[in-house]
Parts: C-alpha cells; sequence; structure tokens
C-alpha cells in the first residue's frame, strides 16, 4: 500500500497557514491566562488515568484536560454555557533526512526528509462550548486546528448530547472520541499526558479519531473504588490520502462498535476493551489490481488468483482492537503499561502486536520519564499468494509488486524515550523528550528511502496549556 509506504502526498508548507495557526495559538493562550487570573478556567473530563496531570491527587477532580468539559454538579441556574479550550505549541527535529516521522497514521506530512525542523508535528489549538441545561442534559462541541491530512485543517472533534437518567448512567449522542484504547479519545489534549505526543508505536497505527454514533457508561462505585462499563456503536468519517495528487482513502461510512470495562482505585487503574471496525469501502490503489485477480482471462493461471483478490480486499472486512492496561499513581510515582493487539481481516492492513511502559518520578515541579514502546508483526513472514510467477512474465511482475506491497504494510518499530514535564502553572507546562527508534517495518513513517537504515533520534520540545 503506497499510503504505508511512504507515498503520500508531501505539499509544500503553507506559510500562511502555519503563521494563522500560530496566531491563534498566541491569542488563545493570552485568552487562557486572562481566564486562569479570574479563576473561571477549568477543564475536567469524563475519565483521565491518573499519571496524566501536574498533580497526583489534584488531577482527579480539578484541571483534568483529557475530553470536553463535562462540569460536576453544582447549585448554579441553568442553562450554564462555557467556552474552554486547550492546545500545543511544538518544535521537533528529526537527525535522519531519510524518512518522515509522524505522530499517526491520520498525518500526511511528518519530519526529516520533507524538512529536519517542524513546528506543525504537534502543534495545534482546540476549542470546547458546553452547555449545561439541568441536572440530566447537557451538550458539547469541540474544533480542533491541527496536522491531518493537510498541513492544516480543521474538525469538528466532539459534539455531542449527553443525558444522565440517574447518577450511574451517562447515555451520550453524536460526535464522539473513538475511545479504543485509554489516551486514544484524547490524544489532541497533550496536557492531560505526560509525553510531548502518545508512544506512536502504540497509537500511531490508528485511522479514527472520532465516530458519530452514541454510547453508554454505566458505573458502580464502592467507597474509594469504582467499576465502570461501556459499550459505543457509530460510523467513521475520516480519510487518508493515499496517493499523489488527490487519491484518498476514506473510511466515511465505515461501522465501529466496541466496549471496555475499567476498575479504579485511589492508585491503580486497569482496562480491558474489544473494538471492530469494518470497512466500507475499497482502497482506492487496488481498485485496477482486484480487477485484474477476478478477471476471466487470469483465472486459466489458476484459481488462487481470486482467493488472493479476495484476501487482498478492504471492503467489508474487519479490523479487530484488543487492548489491556493497567496505571498506577501512588505518592510521586506514576507507572503504566499498556499492550494491544490488532487483528486485521485483509492484508493490506498487517496484523500486530503492541506495548508500552512508563515510568515519571515527581520531583516538586518536575516529572521526568522514561518510557519504551514497540510493535511487532502479529507473523513473522509474509502471506504466500499462491501466484505462480514462473507461468508468465505478467504473473512474475504481479507477484513481485504484490510482495513489495505486503513488506511496505508490515509495522515494526521500536523506541526508547526520555523525558522532562516542567510544570508551569495548574493550567499549563513545558516538554523536553528524546525519542531513539529502530524501525523495521515502515507502516507507521512516510517517504522512507531505500538506503535508511531504520535508525533516527527525534527530539521535541513543547508548551501545552488548557483555558
Amino acid at each position: 500500500m503506497k499510503a504505508h509506504s511512504g507515498q503520500f502526498l508531501i505539499r509544500r508548507p503553507n506559510h500562511f497557514a502555519r503563521a494563522s495557526l500560530f496566531a491563534l495559538m498566541a491569542i488563545t493562550n493570552a485568552f487562557g491566562l486572562l481566564l486562569s487570573a479570574t479563576g473561571s478556567a477549568q477543564v475536567i473530563s469524563e475519565n483521565i488515568p491518573p499519571n496524566t496531570a501536574p498533580s497526583v491527587q489534584q488531577d482527579k477532580k480539578e484541571v483534568n484536560a483529557e475530553k470536553p468539559v463535562e462540569d460536576e454538579a453544582n447549585e448554579q441556574a441553568y442553562p450554564s454555557i462555557k467556552f474552554s479550550g486547550f492546545g500545543t505549541i511544538g518544535a521537533s527535529y528529526n537527525s535522519s533526512r531519510q524518512f518522515d516521522y509522524v505522530r499517526d497514521l491520520l498525518q500526511s506530512n511528518g519530519v526529516g526528509k520533507r524538512k529536519q525542523l517542524d513546528f506543525g508535528l504537534d502543534s495545534l489549538v482546540g476549542l470546547q462550548v458546553t452547555g449545561r441545561w439541568s441536572d440530566q442534559l447537557e451538550t458539547a462541541v469541540q474544533a480542533v486546528i491541527h496536522r491531518g491530512e493537510k498541513d492544516l485543517q480543521t474538525d469538528i472533534t466532539w459534539g455531542f448530547i449527553k443525558y444522565r437518567p440517574q447518577d450511574d448512567i451517562d447515555l451520550r449522542f453524536g460526535r464522539l472520541g473513538f475511545d479504543v484504547y485509554p489516551l486514544a479519545d484524547s490524544r489532541n489534549v497533550a496536557y492531560s499526558y505526560i509525553w510531548i505526543r502518545p508512544p506512536v508505536e502504540y497509537f500511531g497505527e490508528l485511522i479514527v479519531s472520532y465516530i458519530d454514533g452514541a454510547d453508554a457508561v454505566f458505573q458502580y462505585a464502592h467507597g474509594n473504588n469504582q467499576v465502570k462499563f461501556k459499550v459505543y456503536a457509530g460510523n467513521a468519517r475520516e480519510r487518508m490520502l493515499a496517493a499523489a495528487p488527490d487519491i484518498y482513502f476514506s473510511i466515511d461510512g465505515s461501522h465501529i462498535w466496541g466496549t471496555h470495562v475499567e476498575y479504579q482505585s485511589s492508585s491503580w487503574l486497569a482496562r480491558i476493551g474489544y473494538s471492530e471496525l469494518k470497512f466500507n469501502s475499497e482502497f482506492p490503489s487496488f481498485q485496477d489490481l482486484l480487477t485484474t485477480l477476478r478477471s476471466p482471462a487470469f483465472a486459466q493461471f489458476g484459481p488462487e488468483a481470486n482467493s488472493l483478490a479476495n484476501h487482498l480486499s478492504f471492503k467489508d472486512k474487519k479490523i479487530q482492537y484488543l487492548s489491556a492496561g493497567i496505571v498506577y499513581d501512588e505518592g510521586p510515582m506514576q507507572a503504566q503499561f499498556m499492550l494491544g493487539r490488532l487483528k486485521s481481516q485483509t492484508w493490506g492492513f498487517n496484523s500486530n502486536m503492541a506495548a508500552f511502559a512508563t515510568i515519571a518520578y515527581r520531583i516538586r515541579s518536575w516529572i521526568p520519564y522514561i518510557s519504551f514502546a514497540k510493535v511487532r508483526p502479529l507473523h513473522s513472514a509474509s502471506p504466500v499468494t499462491g501466484l505462480s510467477a514462473s507461468v508468465n512474465p505478467i504473473v512474475g511482475q504481479l507477484e513481485t509488486h504484490i510482495q513489495n506491497y505486503l513488506k511496505s504494510t508490515r509495522n515494526e518499530q521500536q523506541s526508547i524515550s526520555l523525558g522532562w514535564k516542567y510544570s508551569v502553572s495548574q493550567q499549563s507546562d513545558v516538554r523536553l523528550q528524546i525519542d531513539k527508534i529502530h524501525n523495521r517495518g515502515p507502516f507507521i513513517v512516510r517517504n522512507t528511502s531505500a538506503d535508511w537504515n531504520g535508525k533516527a533520534t527525534i527530539i521535541g520540545v513543547s508548551y501545552n496549556f488548557i483555558f
């Protein structure tokens, strides 16, 4: 798949758009500091792992920024409408000019081959408007300006109605974050976690960040312990650039459903979940190939061709996500471990295992941390196509093309990261992170050179804030 082998469209930087983004960030941040001075700024999440915010105990109820504002019950008059937001101003440096490093597969451009120093990889700004209409009814809308399929784009990432029929049940309808992994539905809000960006090996292969649908959360509390069960379903709406200049792979209308169970105590959080994505369309670069393999003329070379076409096809095939994670947060010590398995029914999207572990230790306003992340294919060798390359030169060329494609879908990379986070205030921090990566499969990098040895150092600095 060209999309996975670094052949996404590479556009020239839009200097006016970048200048507009940073101007908007500056205005937004200034407005946030003004709100902070008046004491009215507060971003509260529905659920946040305890290792993500500046204060171990404070983060659980005061300065959570993981998801759109959903205020706790209060006695003020209804309706109540509030504005809030978040942002990141970041700079990234890639020691290698032989590939482009990206946050995830939804980004077309990265840092490295196009330019070694980049200000758009992690920089973004998000604005939220929330309304509380009664004790049972709330609404929220969130818009984010960030790098995605374009150098600069605006997405409505949240937009829902929330109904609470009773204290332990929440029902939401509308646009919701894709809650496949912990933090997956809030990875734009850098202030809510400890790294500059969530580990790419674990989160980078996600091609969905939000869905249009509904979810339901059921909670049971016993003392300081809480058990939460969540189920959700909806349709994806995003797309990725598959080939230059304007060929996109759309997952619009692809159906998603999932569920997870979560346990949280004063020091521990554990979660296990399952999600499923069913593709609604074919990968555009495959149309001619699949037509050829299924043609009567090609059938003379054997029945394997039609079977191969079915293996490579995306339409109506599923990706299944299984994940488990545990977080520990007690005193100055913070640690977490996540494990995930992606099982794909199409050879066009590689099945793999991914994991990461992070340990952090608070020293006053400083939090040094170390993180290790790895992803590897479920199977060590590429699938056998069944084509007899020696039968005909055309078949041989097709076999070579398919094998090159299958190699490009292999997702194999590991990294070790060292970082420091410094809390400037209750609503802002600065971070420095150094990633040493070793890539053996080009699935989550872009625009690779044939002679790249797979190694690079990524250095990032960022200023993160909420208001």
